[in-house]
């Protein structure tokens, strides 16, 4: 969880006088903390999202070493800090006027629009200390509500006994009656798995493009996924996650699953359960992984004995895998397309790429096989079951 800079904004505008004055399509960015800067030189050490502050002290010891009364050297020093705040993913800019700034240039109001980089001012008798301990203590407060919120649905999900349900009110949470989950892969190795340095990027650049509201949603990290707990259907978010995902310079191959719905917290570890299911089950797919479209496996996937479904495969089509491999492999292809074509030879040869005689002998020889009449319903039925098994336990 983190806070926006627009938030940070309507938290601080009465009190400290705040303007905003260029950048406001870049009011969504998330702010860790604040910063303090009068020289561009020393930016480099920022983590990125920081929101920064400055009096411009530099342009009046620039006046004093040259003798330069003039306005220029403001725009080239805010010019130069903000270039360097926005290349290091700064989350804006608060400049304190009145004494060594009194105005801010129209060429960097300009600039700021350009980077979407939010800049404000705020009054020189306003002290830039006061400003920076009251953020930096809401954020401090923030982060322990996260850390809170994180750590309730962390055992709502997988150690529902130590779950406290009151942890929840006064949250975004509290009264809900649609919880969802979303599954994202974490890259291997994403940061030597320095685990500050993957959520600073995941809470301060990924989560910032999804453009989620921080209220929206909660997320933590376990087993190598990023794990998203929602207050809604997660379909249309996971949609936006993947489109992000896939321009994102670390997870571009990142698999995204989401859970079905439930209506309470109580549903959630059955919820993520199904997610990782699909996670699992589409292991090589582009898109999203939604739990919704499994169909039937979504009844498989509630049999936690796998060696239930081998055995009703091994029942049904065992018999086949006395053949060769490449043989086998052949007629369950050919029995799939049978089953999938509802029993029409021409269809199940032109989509096997055989001739309709071979596809008719291979019939033949897979009833001989089986002990089946693979014109009968039920055995079909069957037939198709055992099919869909085979796929599930082969992912």
């Amino acid at each position: 969880m983190a806070l926006s800079a627009q938030y940070i904004y309507n938290y601080t505008v009465n009190m400290f006088r705040l303007k905003l004055i260029a950048g406001k399509e870049g009011l969504n960015k998330y702010v860790s903390w604040m910063c303090y800067t009068e020289d561009p030189d020393t930016i480099e050490f920022i983590r990125g999202s920081e929101l920064a502050i400055t009096t411009g002290l530099n342009v009046f010891r620039h006046s004093q070493n040259t003798d330069d009364k003039s306005n220029e050297y403001i725009t080239e020093f805010l010019y130069r800090t903000i270039s360097e705040l926005s290349s290091r993913n700064a989350s804006g800019l608060i400049v304190n006027v009145g004494k060594y700034i009194e105005t801010i240039p129209a060429a960097i109001i300009a600039l700021c629009d350009r980077l979407q980089f939010p800049l404000f001012t705020m009054p020189w008798e306003i002290h830039t200390i006061d400003l920076m301990q009251e953020v930096c203590n809401k954020i401090v407060n923030d982060n322990q509500k996260h850390k809170t919120l994180e750590q309730s649905f962390y055992d709502a999900i997988f150690r529902p006994k130590s779950f406290d349900a009151s942890c929840l009110e006064n949250t975004p949470f509290a009264n809900t009656q649609v919880f969802s989950i979303i599954l994202m892969d974490i890259p291997d190795n994403l940061f030597e798995n320095d685990s500050d340095q993957i959520e600073h990027y995941i809470d301060f650049s990924f989560n910032t493009k999804i453009g989620l509201s921080p209220i929206d949603f909660c997320w933590f990290i376990y087993n190598g996924k990023a794990v998203y707990i929602l207050h809604c259907d997660g379909r249309e978010t996971a949609s936006l996650m993947l489109r992000v995902s896939k321009k994102d310079k670390y997870f571009s191959n990142s698999r995204i699953a989401v859970s079905a719905v439930c209506s309470s917290y109580k549903g959630l570890g059955a919820e993520f359960e199904h997610a990782d299911f699909a996670l699992n089950f589409f292991n090589k797919t582009k898109g999203i992984c939604d739990y919704n479209s499994l169909g039937v496996y979504k009844i498989f996937a509630e049999v936690k004995d796998k060696a239930i479904l081998q055995n009703f495969y091994n029942e049904v089509l065992g018999k086949l895998d006395s053949l060769g491999k490449a043989k086998r492999d052949d007629y369950l292809e050919t029995l799939k397309l049978y089953a999938d074509f509802g029993g029409r030879i021409q269809k199940t040869a032109e989509e096997n790429a055989a001739h309709r005689n071979t596809i008719n002998y291979r019939i033949h020889r897979i009833s001989e096989i089986l002990g089946l009449d693979l014109q009968d319903s039920e055995n079909m039925y069957q037939i198709q079951t055992a099919l869909h098994i085979k796929n599930l336990l082969s992912e």
